[in-house]
């Protein structure tokens, strides 16, 4: 009974490392083969902050706060 609780026990170091390694090459290649493409093609194809249509010039703005009691009421 005791020999096999000592092969129990290096049977689940060899398991864990085994798994560890297993995990870490799944999740390589998943990362690899669905974020990266993924992450791509947003960045090429999709503009957020509307940057590529932004206007070339700069757009006045009239201001009303032109008193301290306009400025202290920030609606």
């Amino acid at each position: 009974m005791n020999i096999l609780r000592t092969i129990w026990k290096y049977w689940r170091r060899v398991g864990q490392f085994i798994g560890d390694w297993v995990g870490r090459i799944v999740l390589t290649i998943f990362y690899f083969t669905i974020f990266v493409p993924f992450a791509l093609i947003v960045r090429f194809f999709q503009d957020p902050l509307a940057v590529k249509h932004a206007p070339q010039e700069w757009v006045t703005r009239a201001t009303r706060d032109l008193t301290l009691q306009d400025a202290g009421r920030q609606t």
